[in-house]
């Protein structure tokens, strides 16, 4: 009886350590979240709606999220992952989110995150490194009326031409003048007069009788006609400085700046894609079914988005219904006419990019090719000088001089641009290669020499990498 009591004893003493040991070997979704990690995809997924302080953006701040949950951690994932699909566990605490919040901000988008990724945004919104007190707001951003005006180009050749023009007037008058002074002074002397010719002969005899002004004149000209024209060809395809006017007064500094919104949350694909993609209404409207308003045009503009996609803005609710999926756009249902957005970055059809490899494999932000973006109103071409002045304020950024979009400018970044060999697979499949093709060859030795590896030495300068 004792004995079986012990055995008792020791089995329930037995699993309780088992079940503490669990307990504590599984860390919670509060607890051991990667910072860094979470911040990265609290950018990317969250940080359009959110901020991690009290502030409202597009929808209630997280401060203190882990003291106010009031459901399971498995509900706060699927919350996350399928909000309405958590809406139907019947959980009181999620009811009364969706009383409270749906409303006036509307469905919160389903976002593609594991319970480990959940895990890692909770720990940055709970200890985001840059806790300290927030600047005066858009102290830092320029705003509509500070942007730089950019002044107009003068361009040379055209006063050259002006000036040609006004010389042949002058000298034209200067010889009708000098033949009536030569007539008049014939006449009195009894002499005979000029002959009345037509001033293509005259000028023909003029020519002539100064053959050798006119010959360097015409030297001159032809070569400065040589150097305008060499000058053309070479801005054949340069558009730096491009920035067409747009359908919707979209101003970027205010969501990049102003509302921190990540770059590649609007152009998401930049992570798996050859391009980075022109917005749908849909993701506008992730933010703009609550933000009905705007800090500089009003609802005048955010209005453009609402009769694109069929949204009422009074009942906060589409036009014919809320689509097949429930908190989508009713593309199918409503017939209204898209957004025509004018496309500013053009390359040659026989030019291949990828903004997937820059941006996944290189590590490039977005800085590197277009520019302090959080600046701008409209998207436009940056110029190479406005991106050189941003190397001290984004690290990794490279000084070049070629003109942006350009044969040169790519060239000239593929030959300057280091690869840290350890930070892909690829890059240290490519070094391999280059290794056993090359090994006891001067070539690899002369890579190697400056302990650096650039882009062109694992064949950025192939013709194929860029051409079709």
């Amino acid at each position: 009886m004792i004995a079986d009591l012990g055995f008792k004893a020791t089995k329930s003493f037995l699993t309780a350590c088992l079940v503490l040991f669990a307990v504590q070997g599984t860390a919670g979704i509060w607890d051991d979240g990667n910072i860094e990690e979470g911040q990265a995809l609290f950018n990317a997924n969250c940080a359009s709606c959110h901020k991690v302080t009290n502030e409202v953006l597009a929808a209630p701040g997280l401060a203190g999220i882990a003291d106010r949950w009031g459901a399971s951690e498995e509900l706060l994932v699927q919350w996350i992952q399928n909000p309405q699909g958590a809406a139907e566990s019947g959980d009181s605490y999620i009811k009364s989110l969706v009383s409270r919040y749906v409303p006036t901000y509307g469905w919160m988008t389903a976002q593609a995150v594991s319970a480990e990724d959940v895990k890692n945004i909770m720990a940055y919104v709970q200890n985001p490194p840059d806790a300290a007190p927030v600047a005066d707001s858009g102290s830092d951003c320029i705003t509509v009326d500070e942007l730089p005006i950019e002044e107009a180009n003068n361009d040379s050749g055209v006063w050259f031409v002006m000036l040609l023009v006004l010389f042949l007037i002058i000298a034209m008058a200067a010889a009708g003048v000098n033949r009536s002074l030569t007539n008049a002074s014939r006449e009195k002397d009894g002499g005979a007069l000029l002959e009345d010719l037509p001033y293509g002969q005259r000028v023909k005899m003029w020519a002539w009788e100064n053959r050798v002004a006119v010959s360097l004149i015409g030297v001159f000209i032809v070569a400065y006609g040589a150097v305008l024209g060499y000058q053309g060809l070479m801005r054949v395809g340069v558009v730096e400085g491009y920035k067409p006017n747009q359908p919707i007064q979209f101003i970027h500094s205010v969501h990049v700046c102003e509302n921190e919104v990540d770059c590649k949350y609007c152009h998401h694909s930049a992570y798996e894609s050859k391009h980075a993609g022109i917005p749908s209404t849909n993701v506008c409207m992730n933010c703009h079914k609550a933000v009905k308003k705007g800090r500089r045009y009003g609802e005048t503009e955010i209005g453009k988005i609402y009769e694109a996609i069929g949204f009422d803005a009074t009942s906060g609710t589409y036009v014919d219904g809320e689509g097949k999926n429930g908190y989508a756009s009713p593309q199918d249902t409503y017939d209204g006419d898209p957004i025509r957005w004018n496309k500013v970055h053009n390359l040659p059809d026989h030019v291949f990019f990828s903004h997937q490899q820059h941006v996944v494999v290189g590590g490039l932000q977005c800085q590197n090719c277009h520019g302090d973006v959080e600046t701008y109103t409209v998207g436009r071409v940056a110029k190479v000088e406005d991106i050189n002045q941003l190397v001290d304020k984004y690290p990794g950024l490279i000084e070049l001089s070629k003109p942006t979009l350009t044969m040169g400018w790519c060239i000239e970044c593929h030959n300057k641009a280091e690869i840290d060999l350890a930070s892909s697979g690829y890059y240290e499949e490519i070094h391999h290669r280059l290794k056993d093709h090359l090994r006891g060859n001067e070539e690899l030795r002369m890579y190697m020499e400056d302990d650096k590896i650039t882009v062109k030495e694992l064949g950025g300068w192939e013709c194929a990498k860029c051409h079709y």
